[in-house]
């Protein structure tokens, strides 16, 4: 079987199954069949091993998502897919939400990194017009700058070393769906001029073109970053912050919506129970509280991470405060402790401050190993990257001398 051939058989025998088409018909019709087969994502041959790596952690990243948002319907109940939480914080979120989903204005979703602002994007997807046609994901900071334009515009054949074959750029292949921008605060100058056309005329050019293509697509950008003050500074185009914040929904950290801890840790707990098991683990009482005391400077993804390495370590049917990690033993504690180190500055000093420290912390311990320094930080290893630009703190330097 050729490749469509494939992906016909694996939509009829495993309809949910997350297919990647790796070709060398690199055309507009090919990329458009492959689409409508249900395949994730589109590469062309050749392809470097870490496009290829970036594409399946993306589809993996994806499926999560989705699992969640399945879950998190099933456990929070309502007509509103995707959005877990019963705090005041949360049900403003879940109202403006409701009321902007069904339109087609842009939305920029702004909060700390680890608050989940694609689970929102995705959600805004499911429950607008455009539901039925594909929702594509890009990681902004995942992708060298040199590179973003092609990602999200592609390129012609020919128009430079190593462009072999035509590339479908994600405006296009998104076309009549949604397409969220992750970390939209990370694009150069360059490609956020390009980003603005796009806004503004409804169509691009792909590199070494000078034809351009129309374009109908539903823009979801997110960011931790202050964008107006990124503005300020001079590393924002201020038009394009007015184009992007039409509307704006603000994900509120964890520690402000406290109320929502416990049902996401039971979430999490099902979520991340063996596959052999018949039900998810219990919790102590007081290892719950000191989960709802803690901080969580990573957010929600700080709780889950931490929540998955208790039920991998657990030998009990119910994960005690001994199975959390020792800075959330005595959560209360420390937290006062920690606090008093800190108290002559602002809270936004105090938690740059808390944070450089406690990156060179886990930088130290893994020999500067980002990978492995970002899995025990609880946070992606693009946001753990993007801390270490901010804080100037230079990963190498913490390697261990053989």
């Amino acid at each position: 079987m050729d490749g469509i051939e494939t992906l016909q058989e694996i939509r009829k025998k495993r309809p949910d199954q997350i297919a990647i088409r790796l070709t060398g018909q690199g055309n507009i019709e090919s990329a458009v069949e492959a689409g409508r087969l249900g395949a994730y994502d589109y590469l062309e041959k050749p392809s470097a091993p870490d496009a290829v790596h970036l594409r399946i952690q993306k589809a993996v990243e994806h499926r999560a998502v989705e699992k969640q948002l399945h879950h998190i319907q099933a456990l929070v109940g309502g007509d509103f897919e995707g959005v877990v939480g019963k705090s005041s914080v949360m049900t403003d979120v879940f109202d403006l939400v409701k009321r902007i989903a069904p339109t087609d204005s842009t939305i920029l979703i702004t909060g700390e990194t680890g608050t989940v602002k694609e689970l929102i994007a995705s959600a805004i997807h499911l429950n607008c017009p455009r539901s039925e046609a594909r929702f594509f994901a890009l990681h902004c900071a995942a992708i060298p700058k040199e590179l973003l334009k092609n990602e999200l515009f592609g390129h012609e054949k020919g128009s430079f070393t190593g462009a072999s074959s035509q590339k479908t750029g994600y405006f296009e292949a998104a076309n009549g769906g949604t397409l969220f921008l992750d970390e939209v605060g990370e694009m150069s100058i360059a490609a956020q001029v390009r980003l603005l056309r796009v806004l503004q005329e409804k169509e691009f050019i792909r590199v070494g073109s000078t034809t351009p293509i129309r374009t109908d697509v539903r823009l979801v950008a997110a960011t931790n970053r202050n964008l107006e003050e990124e503005v300020e500074k001079g590393r924002f185009r201020e038009d394009l912050f007015y184009r992007l914040n039409v509307i704006q929904v603000h994900m509120p950290a964890l520690r402000d919506s406290r109320d929502d801890i416990p049902l996401l840790v039971h979430h999490f707990l099902e979520k991340h129970k063996p596959r052999d098991a018949d039900c998810s683990k219990e919790i102590t009482e007081k290892a719950m509280n000191s989960l709802v005391h803690h901080d969580w400077p990573g957010n929600v993804r700080e709780l889950e991470n931490i929540v998955e390495r208790a039920v991998a370590l657990c030998q009990e049917d119910a994960i005690d405060v001994t199975d959390l990690p020792a800075t959330l033993q005595d959560g209360t504690a420390s937290t006062i402790k920690d606090a008093t180190s800190y108290s002559h500055l602002s809270l936004q000093k105090a938690r740059e401050s808390f944070e450089q420290v406690y990156i060179r912390e886990v930088l130290t311990k893994t020999g500067g190993n980002i990978t492995h320094a970002s899995k025990m930080a609880g946070i992606a290893w693009q946001n753990f990257h993007q801390k270490l630009k901010k804080y100037d703190i230079n990963a190498k330097s913490f390697a261990k001398k053989k």
